[in-house]
């Protein structure tokens, strides 16, 4: 945990160094749903054989800043907690008891922006990072992430976002070694089947730095500029 945390550090420090230059920051403040996942798994409980973990539907909510080092591109650094309920399932229709548990992911990630209209923007992102879940006890996983979905730009400084996302801890890794009459290779792979997917959406605050928010919206039509005073005599 504490080697995950130092990457995270390092990473956002150098993030903070590559986006000093940045025209555009962002704040996003979101909640939202995460949907169900169940999960293969196996062993034996109390004597009972079980063969599946769930972590149970909930809400969540989180927020993100975002720094624009390109025009429509950004740099992401989110946080979001989940906390839920968490229990195996095993033959005969029997159930383990109920753990509370607290999802919490920290990432890092890219954003791209694609304009439909002078208000209307899509986006996608990928991200990396590191899933905290906690519970009775707790553990700590690399994870990755997907999301898509839309900003509306009610204002220059203040806009909604709706989307949906995919969020997975990575549960293990492996990796080898091979050799043969036809050269060497080496290859490490990592398998995950926790997926979390889930709906989310709230507010976007964007402050331009250097005085622009970027490009100047076309004047409505029919409108036109009231000509300059007359100088003085």
């Amino acid at each position: 945990m504490q080697q995950i945390s130092r990457t995270l550090v390092l990473a956002a420090s150098a993030t903070m160094a590559l986006v000093m230059n940045a025209q555009t920051i962002r704040l996003n403040a979101f909640s939202g749903y995460t949907f169900r996942d169940r999960f293969p798994m196996s062993g034996t409980y109390y004597g009972y054989s079980y063969s599946e973990g769930v972590v149970e539907e909930s809400a969540h909510f989180g927020g993100s800043i975002e720094f624009e080092v390109r025009r429509n591109k950004c740099v992401e650094l989110l946080y979001q907690n989940q906390p839920t309920v968490g229990y195996i399932t095993g033959s005969n229709n029997w159930d383990s008891d109920r753990y509370d548990i607290t999802v919490n992911y920290i990432m890092l990630g890219g954003m791209n922006y694609a304009p439909f209209s002078d208000v209307v923007k899509g986006y996608g992102g990928l991200n990396l990072g590191a899933a905290f879940i906690s519970g009775e006890s707790g553990t700590t996983k690399f994870a990755w992430g997907g999301k898509l979905g839309l900003l509306i730009e009610a204002s220059p400084t203040v806009g909604l976002k709706l989307g949906a996302q995919l969020l997975s801890p990575v549960q293990g890794a492996g990796g080898g070694f091979y050799f043969g009459t036809g050269g060497a290779s080496a290859g490490v792979s990592t398998y995950s089947s926790i997926y979390q997917f889930g709906f989310t959406g709230g507010l976007v605050f964007t402050f331009p730095r250097g005085g622009s928010s970027g490009p100047a919206r076309p004047a409505p039509a029919g409108s036109s500029m009231p000509p300059p005073p007359p100088p003085h005599p």
